[in-house]
């Protein structure tokens, strides 16, 4: 995926994490493969940021895109935290109807990310933000193969990141379902729970009383047929062998994301010009 992309002008692409911000500065005239790829602290990130662009001879690059999911706080991870981004989930797949490439947003939308996005915008200029769980699911329909099985039935993409995991249940292309979880959380249980999920059995709540964030199931239609079809991606994938497909569309798990974000650029620009 990452070689066949390519870029008008300078983008920025950051996936903050808790402590650490993955990037890549994609260059016009350059191959993917060539891009800058580093890792900042989140800490210092504006000046740490600042000096990334300098390194390359840029400014300020023409647009940045950032995905993450906070800091992981307490507040985050009470059981009132948990259910309001489960809120948030829901409210979104309604908004963006489930096209993962709708989830972008320019401007705070109740995402985590918002605050860090209203930080960067008067550094960077535009902005564009989405949750890391959008961003897993566009690094994941960037592979053909994934895009056109989702046309014949359902699939199941797992993001195994280092402190959560993510589950989404697509089918043509659109997110219908969603399950996220603590990375701490073991295989045998883990796999327990996707598989309730599929067959719309696991209440959300069932999913917090055990630690985790919680899930979005049910309504699914006959002809997903369960999203068997299951791709792994993310640094802690092998933790998950035999579960699925391992996979890494960019080839370095620590940057899917910000790749994810970057081909979902380029699924919305047909949108824009046909507006």
């Amino acid at each position: 995926m990452a070689n066949s992309l390519a870029v008008p002008y300078p983008i920025l692409m950051l996936d903050a994490g808790i402590h650490e911000v993955n990037a890549v500065l994609a260059l016009p005239d350059q191959d993917a493969a060539l891009w800058s790829r580093t890792q900042l602290s989140l800490t210092d990130l504006v000046p740490a940021v600042r000096a990334f662009l300098s390194n390359h001879g840029v400014q300020q690059p023409e647009l940045t895109l950032l995905c993450g999911m906070g800091t992981h706080d307490d507040a985050a991870r009470s059981p009132e935290g948990r259910a309001q981004r489960m809120a948030r989930w829901r409210q979104e797949l309604i908004q963006s109807a489930g096209v993962a490439e709708n989830g972008f947003h320019d401007a705070p939308s109740g995402w985590v990310i918002d605050a860090l996005q209203q930080e960067l915008i008067p550094v960077l200029g535009p902005v564009l933000a989405v949750d890391s769980g959008i961003a897993a699911v566009l690094a994941a329909l960037s592979i053909e193969s994934l895009r056109d099985r989702s046309w014949n039935e359902g699939v199941t993409i797992v993001f195994a990141d280092d402190v959560h995991t993510q589950a989404f249940m697509l089918f043509r292309e659109k997110i219908l379902g969603l399950y996220e979880n603590h990375a701490e959380l073991p295989k045998d249980a883990l796999l327990a729970d996707l598989k309730e999920v599929r067959l719309n059995w696991l209440p959300d709540e069932q999913v917090r009383a055990a630690g985790g964030h919680g899930c979005i199931c049910g309504d699914f239609p006959a002809e997903a047929e369960g999203f068997r079809p299951t791709w792994i991606l993310g640094p802690r994938r092998e933790a998950l062998a035999g579960a699925g497909r391992l996979v890494s569309p960019c080839g370095d798990a620590r940057f899917e994301r910000c790749f994810g974000m970057l081909y979902g650029l380029e699924r919305r620009t047909p949108n824009k010009e046909q507006a």
